[in-house]
C-alpha cells in the first residue's frame, strides 16, 4: 500500500477529530475499532477494499461507530440515511440491524420523520417508500441531552409551561401526532431536532398543527 497520507475524520466516543492517515493506518484503524464503518466521499466500503483501492487526495475520508448486526442475502434492505458530527452518509440496513440501532445507546432512529423505540419496530411494518434516518453521531462535546430547557406548549386546555430535556421534547413530538415543533419562531422537524441547538434558542414551543392535536 502507498505510504501517501490522506484527511481522515474520526468519530468516535471521545468526541471527533481530524487527522491525517495512511491507507494502511485507516485499515489498521478500522480493525482496531470493531464495528467501526469507513466512509470514502460518502459510500460505505469494507476495510479490505481501502487495501486495492485507488484513493485520491481530496477524497472525504471518514471513520465512524458502525451498527452491529448484518444482513442475510434473503432479508430485505432498507435505505437508511445516517447523520453524524462528520457528515451524512446512506447504507442499506435489514430490520434487524434497524432494531439494533434503536437499541443501540446514544442512538435515535426516525421512520417517516418519527423517532421509534426498538419495541415498535419489531412490531413495525415499514414501507418500502418510508424514509429512515439514524443518529448514531451524538457522542462526545458538550451534548445538551441533560440540560433543560423551558418549553411552552398550546393545546385545548390552554397555555402552559414545562422543563423538558431535548430527548423528551423529541419524546413528545414523536409521539404527538400533528404536532409543530418551533424554536425561535422557526418551524422544526421533529427529525431535526437532535442536531438542533437547543442552548442557544430563546424560545421553544410546542403546538397542535393545522390537522390533529398535540397530545
Amino acid at each position: 500500500m502507498s505510504d501517501k497520507k490522506y484527511i481522515v475524520e474520526i468519530a468516535d466516543s471521545t468526541g471527533h477529530s481530524v487527522v491525517e492517515m495512511t491507507a494502511r493506518e485507516i485499515v489498521e484503524k478500522t480493525n482496531e475499532a470493531k464495528g467501526s464503518w469507513v466512509f470514502v466521499d460518502n459510500r460505505l466500503v469494507e476495510t479490505k477494499e481501502i487495501e486495492n483501492m485507488e484513493i485520491s487526495t481530496d477524497s472525504k475520508i471518514r471513520i465512524m461507530p458502525g451498527i452491529v448486526g448484518g444482513a442475510s442475502k434473503d432479508e430485505e434492505l432498507y435505505t437508511v440515511e445516517v447523520a453524524d458530527k462528520t457528515g451524512h452518509s446512506i447504507v442499506e440496513m435489514s430490520k434487524a440491524e434497524l432494531v439494533n440501532t434503536a437499541s443501540s445507546g446514544g442512538t435515535w432512529l426516525f421512520v417517516d420523520d418519527r423517532m421509534v423505540s426498538a419495541t415498535e419496530l419489531k412490531s413495525m411494518e415499514i414501507e418500502k417508500g418510508s424514509r429512515l434516518r439514524a443518529m448514531p453521531g451524538l457522542v462526545g462535546g458538550n451534548s445538551d441531552d441533560d440540560v433543560r430547557f423551558t418549553v411552552e406548549i398550546a393545546d385545548e386546555t390552554g397555555h402552559s409551561e414545562v422543563e423538558m430535556t431535548k430527548p423528551e421534547l423529541i419524546h413528545r413530538a414523536s409521539n404527538c401526532e400533528g404536532t409543530w415543533v418551533f424554536v425561535d419562531n422557526r418551524m422544526v422537524a421533529t427529525a431535526d431536532l437532535a442536531k438542533t441547538d437547543l442552548q442557544g434558542a430563546q424560545k421553544v414551543r410546542l403546538m397542535p398543527g393545522l390537522v390533529g392535536g398535540i397530545c
